[in-house]
């Protein structure tokens, strides 16, 4: 694939390492960051989505001003001096789409090989990474109202359990205690008498990309996770949460993703707060586990321990 132009994919579970090593190869190597993320594409979501601490605007730093820029999502965030994108492009409110962050991306990426750099992508939305990397399509099911309402009725429990008839592979893949994507996932299966899993097609490959993987063993995830959820805690993920629900509602869809979720249970009174932190604690680990079973399925992603390995791997892939 000499002719395709290169980018990197970094992936791995949640508390894995990514976004630090992402850094590392992008600063290593002239390269810029595109997080591929379904939860820190919204605004407003800071604590619970773990992004980065962004740089306070700098004189001396030099943003990217090309024409590409200006379509493709405006100046990127910079964090320690390296361009961020990805972050920040939907209100919680919205109903924001693997198709909508693809076009994005292409877009991004286009201008990010325009300078000479290198496009890092980092990100544990396996879904959203394999839209970019193979240029997926999706099929295009309207939403139906009918069928929405029909489902709003139902437990997540409920929904599920169909979706594991309609779908089976796709259970495995989905997040089974969002009811916003079971909706989804069911409502196409319904539409097309078809697993949606299966109406995702790979397009001419655009890009020549290495795979990295962070492989972190499975007591050090759980600790590292542990500790994130503490820290969340004590940043003050609570109060985020309650600005969210009161500027957006209660139902906005962003609210469904793990570590926004629990504490919304927790404000509508069906948990403690320390039951919803343990919740925090517990569904990540059953998330992590469920985007090890969707990496493991890429043959070609390499597998390292450290990021030292990484940055090895990316050097003698650029060279």
């Amino acid at each position: 694939m000499p002719d395709l132009p290169k980018i990197v994919a970094v992936v791995g579970p949640t508390a894995s390492g990514k976004t630090a090593c992402g850094l590392e190869i992008a600063r290593a190597f002239d390269g810029e960051v595109l997080a591929v993320d379904s939860r820190t594409v919204y605004r407003d979501m800071d604590i619970g989505t773990a992004k980065p601490s962004f740089d306070e605007k700098r004189d001396d730093v030099a943003l990217p001003t090309s024409i590409h820029a200006l379509f493709s999502g405006g100046k990127p965030k910079m964090v320690d001096g390296i361009p961020h994108w990805g972050f920040d492009l939907a209100e919680p409110s919205e109903d924001y789409s693997v198709a909508e962050f693809q076009g994005y991306a292409v877009r991004v990426i286009a201008d990010i090989l325009s300078r000479h750099r290198l496009p890092v992508l980092v990100g544990g939305t396996g879904l959203w990474m394999d839209a970019i990397v193979d240029n997926l399509s999706f099929p295009e099911v309207p939403p139906n109202k009918t069928l929405r309402e029909e489902f709003e009725r139902r437990t997540t429990d409920d929904l599920f359990a169909e979706y594991q008839r309609h779908d089976p592979q796709g259970a495995e893949e989905i997040d089974r205690d969002n009811k916003r994507r079971l909706v989804r996932a069911l409502e196409v299966c319904r539409e097309t008498g078809q697993p949606f899993s299966t109406l995702r097609k790979r397009g001419p490959e655009k890009y020549h990309a290495l795979w990295v993987g962070m492989d972190v063993p499975k007591e050090v995830l759980e600790q590292c996770i542990g500790e994130r959820v503490n820290q969340m805690i004590a940043k003050g993920l609570v109060s985020e949460v309650r600005r969210v629900r009161e500027r957006y509602g209660a139902d906005a869809p962003a609210l469904f993703a793990i570590g926004y979720r629990e504490i919304c249970e927790f404000f509508d009174g069906y948990l403690s707060l320390e039951a919803a932190i343990l919740e925090m604690k517990k569904n990540p680990r059953r998330f992590a586990k469920r985007q090890m079973t969707w990496f493991k399925r890429r043959e070609e992603i390499v597998w390292v321990g450290e990021c030292e390995e990484a940055l090895a791997e990316v050097g003698a892939f650029v060279t």
